[in-house]
């Protein structure tokens, strides 16, 4: 099979990392996969179309592949799809939730099928009714070219990497009571409760306690209104989230290092907490997960746990907010470790459990399975038996 693989970002860029990772994989397995660099012709919103259709001509792929949907809603002078009009099926690989890719449902793609890093996401899709066939699959990981670092030597007692966003603010509770207040503060209760914050579900179950007549999958310019209404409570309960995990592991007493520029200042300097404010680019990570004996993922149900696979990779104990994707590949309290994102306090008990014994064992047994069954050759081939189908 022929790939092209769309890199839309600049390298450093974790898309542009799995682009690569991904390529690779697909040529050990003995398919023809070639790397396209969009990036130097999209600058902010305004596209070259003319490379695109240049690469795809030369290369005559059977599948283009771009994380994030990037360039799907191209289209021909004539109206037409660009890769429908050229004959290639087109993989959109989201790593994110859907409503923050509003442009899927811009030009529907008759060849297009998605890959989806969460179930909630792809039962959200299909509400919305985005064209083609979907699968859930978490991305990949590079084994350590190595020997991974001595369990006991390492350095990070626990260690969590987030960006700072800073206290989130409540913009919906400045405004005149409406049904769009309630809407959103109705979302953003249920989301704080779901265990995977499921907007899907909290998005019909707020309508229908509220008693609106609002149906996803009815209407395309109310499906993009409401993507874009439902960014708002999503983004704030992550960011939420982010900041109540993390204070609680700075206050637990636990010896915690974070890293992430802004967190000394949001939080305070503690005995306990050692703070790591340089910019670190995606491909170091795994050097930091190899000196960590607890690992912390966030986001679970809304990201795509790429953190997690890598800090098994690197032979880390990852105790993670709660994921169906997770915990169907890593086995639930012996690969892997869960906390309740709706109980931040739980979060330090976790890493303390891990601490006080058992993760020298969790993280070896979640280590051999992350190398055997977690790595880009192992996605690359579920991504051909997907397209095979």
């Amino acid at each position: 099979m022929k790939f092209l693989l769309i890199k839309a970002l600049e390298d450093r860029h974790v898309y542009s990392q799995f682009i690569a990772a991904l390529g690779e994989a697909l040529t050990a397995l003995g398919h023809d996969a070639i790397v396209t660099d969009q990036s130097v012709h999209a600058v902010g919103k305004i596209v070259q179309v003319k490379p695109l259709v240049d690469a795809l001509i030369a290369a005559k792929p059977d599948v283009a592949v771009s994380f994030s949907s990037f360039f799907s809603d191209i289209a021909m002078s004539d109206g037409r799809p660009l890769f429908d009009a050229l004959g290639v099926d087109f993989v959109g690989w989201q790593l994110d939730h859907p409503i923050y890719v509003e442009h899927v449902l811009t030009k529907p793609l008759a060849r297009r099928r998605s890959v989806y890093s969460n179930l909630n996401h792809l039962r959200f899709a299909r509400a919305v009714k985005i064209d083609g066939p979907g699968a859930v699959m978490l991305p990949g990981g590079r084994p350590p070219l190595g020997p991974i670092p001595d369990y006991r030597a390492r350095r990070h007692q626990v260690f969590v990497a987030a960006t700072w966003n800073g206290e989130p603010a409540r913009p919906w509770e400045a405004l005149a009571d409406s049904p769009a207040k309630r809407l959103y503060a109705g979302v953003v209760a249920r989301l704080a409760n779901h265990p995977e914050a499921s907007v899907l579900d909290a998005f019909n179950d707020s309508a229908r306690m509220l008693g609106l007549a609002a149906t996803l999958g009815q209407d395309p310019d109310f499906d993009r209104q409401m993507m874009m209404f439902l960014q708002g409570p999503l983004t704030y309960l992550r960011h939420a989230d982010r900041l109540a995990i993390v204070r609680s592991l700075a206050e637990s007493g636990l010896p915690v290092t974070i890293l992430g520029a802004g967190w000394r200042d949001g939080l305070g300097d503690r005995p306990n907490v050692t703070f790591l404010e340089h910019r670190v680019d995606f491909g170091e990570m795994a050097a930091l997960y190899g000196d960590a004996k607890v690992a912390i993922n966030l986001n679970a149900g809304n990201g795509a746990c790429e953190r997690a696979i890598d800090a098994m990779m690197a032979g880390a104990a990852v105790a993670s907010d709660y994921s169906g994707a997770l915990a169907a590949a890593f086995a639930p309290g012996d690969e892997i470790a869960f906390y309740s994102r709706a109980r931040p306090a739980s979060v330090a008990d976790t890493a303390a459990e891990l601490l006080e014994g058992g993760g020298e064992a969790m993280a070896e047994r979640g280590h051999l399975k992350a190398i055997g069954s977690a790595r880009w050759r192992d996605r690359a081939q579920s991504l051909v038996d997907f397209l095979a189908r």
